[in-house]
């Protein structure tokens, strides 16, 4: 029986174009939470004041801050409009 060592799966996971996908998606997703989370929290909105504004629930302003959720650009839009943006600004996380 031939048994992988731990190493080997983790060179070859990292060899595969998919991972660098995946960490790229992963890196944008934690972006997008924290732009949400500073701007909300600099306005003193609760997650639940930000989802009446921007008509959607408290759960997926949460999931969204948590990064465990991918968001469609209308609803990251609607967001951003609820937090008085009028454009989306990553840079510098």
């Amino acid at each position: 029986m031939n048994i992988k060592k731990y190493s080997n799966v983790i060179a070859d996971a990292k060899a595969d174009p998919k991972f660098q996908q995946y960490c790229d998606e992963s890196l944008e997703r934690i972006r997008l939470a924290e732009a949400i989370y500073r701007e909300r929290v600099a306005q003193q909105l609760t997650m639940t004041q930000l989802a009446q504004k921007a008509n959607t629930t408290a759960t997926i302003i949460s999931r969204l801050e948590n990064a465990q959720f991918s968001a469609n650009i209308n609803l990251i839009f609607k967001i951003f409009r609820a937090l008085g943006k009028d454009k989306i600004e990553l840079s510098g996380v």
